[in-house]
């Protein structure tokens, strides 16, 4: 029993250490090394200026390492780097070019991640085949059928998780991922898998993915975003954003989600809120900016709204009647590191991955806001002026509100 408690505090050790930037030298730093880097405040400098190196593929490893060694040893079976992939990952020539091209501008390898992924459900999937004795087809319909459940109420990201749980914990032998040409355009593919088990089962599994090969615009044909994610991403621009209906709509806003951001280590960002009135209901914009996941730079803008005299801290996102048009612009000194819109809607967002992220008071946030009528650009603006933070500067032209943060 000790031992697997000196073996949990350990991993969590290693777990924080991998948090950290694995090196310094991101951007071309005049050739700074760590041992230029003397002091905390000499780090900090360093990074305020120059950022900090995003997780790529052998970071994002490393950080996965200590979980799949601990669960080794505490079954008596010691990790090897030199292991063959618990299952066999096939890309075809058109999705390989995907994500080699994201490969090469990110250093994320998708195609690593898939082989090696598996290596940390696999184990727990042989013990229920193995040692419990479970019937693994049944296991497996059954938890298709809590995903089948999911997806026809809506939950369709979910639905997919669930699906993905059931091919790992049932143990895949091989996945092939391919793409079939779309039957409504020529230019899209829709990603499709062929799964074979250990058990003997074969399947074909449509993962809710779709990628014009001439745009890099990937995102599913049910409107839910890649996989059912709420996201939709342009591979060309390796940028990740929110289409308006996404899920995350149903669940509008509360100081939670921030608090929750706010300790946890793969997010850091700042954010202004600007809460005001307006129409017969309490009105808040938000926007943030940051770095996210570890691996991407960006931003956000949201418009919600609840009944007046309203108590905590819950917003409704806001209504189609409700949605407004926002832009973004986000820069580090003088790079343009991800921009959006303009787009009528509730959530406006922008997340791109880069071999570099940077804090977020070193950003500079431009950003549009387009109101309904005079009164409304008028509470908005007071909101500006009364935000306890006094960092946000702004112009007006007409009933647009430019802002700069």
């Amino acid at each position: 029993m000790a031992n697997k408690a000196l073996s949990v505090i350990l991993s969590v050790l290693v777990f924080v250490q991998t948090l950290l930037p694995m090196s310094i030298g991101a951007k071309g730093d005049g050739g700074l090394t760590e041992a230029d880097l003397t002091s905390v405040s000499d780090y900090v400098n360093y990074v305020q200026e120059y950022g900090a190196p995003a997780m790529d593929t052998a970071s994002f490893l490393d950080f996965l390492k200590p979980v799949g060694t601990i669960h080794r040893i505490l079954h008596g079976k010691i990790f090897s780097e030199e292991e063959e992939a618990a299952v066999n990952v096939e890309l075809d020539e058109n999705i390989a070019a995907m994500t080699d091209y994201i490969a090469e501008n990110t250093g994320l390898d998708i195609g690593d991640f898939l082989n090696v992924m598996p290596n940390f459900g696999t184990p727990m999937g042989e013990m229920l085949m193995n040692t419990l004795q479970i019937d693994t087809v049944s296991l497996r319909q059954k938890i298709y059928e809590v995903g089948d459940k999911a997806r026809s109420e809506g939950y369709t990201s979910l639905a997919t998780m669930i699906y993905v749980f059931a091919m790992f914990f049932t143990v895949a032998e091989s996945v092939k991922i391919y793409g079939v040409p779309s039957e409504t355009d020529p230019d899209e593919l829709v990603v499709m898998m062929d799964v074979t088990y250990r058990d003997g089962a074969t399947e074909t599994v449509d993962p809710d993915i779709v990628i014009n090969t001439v745009t890099g615009h990937a995102y599913n044909d049910e409107g839910t975003g890649l996989a059912g994610s709420g996201f939709e991403m342009d591979i060309y621009d390796l940028t990740l954003y929110t289409i308006v209906n996404s899920w995350q709509r149903k669940f509008g806003f509360s100081l939670g989600y921030d608090l929750f951001s706010d300790i946890n280590p793969i997010f850091n960002y700042n954010t202004r809120r600007f809460k005001f009135d307006y129409a017969g209901k309490e009105w808040m914009i938000q926007v943030w900016k940051g770095n996210y996941a570890l691996i991407t730079n960006g931003g956000e803008i949201g418009v919600y709204n609840r009944a007046p005299g309203s108590r905590g801290t819950f917003y409704n996102a806001a209504a189609d009647e409700d949605m407004l048009t926002f832009s973004m612009q986000i820069y580090h000194g003088d790079e343009l590191l991800v921009a959006r819109g303009p787009e009528t809607t509730w959530w406006l967002t922008a997340f791109r991955i880069t071999r570099t992220i940077y804090l977020p008071e070193t950003m500079t946030m431009h950003f549009s806001v387009t109101l309904k009528d005079a009164d409304m650009l008028a509470a908005f603006t007071a909101a500006i002026d009364a935000e306890t933070a006094h960092d946000v500067t702004y112009t007006v032209d007409g009933l647009t509100v430019n802002g700069v943060w």
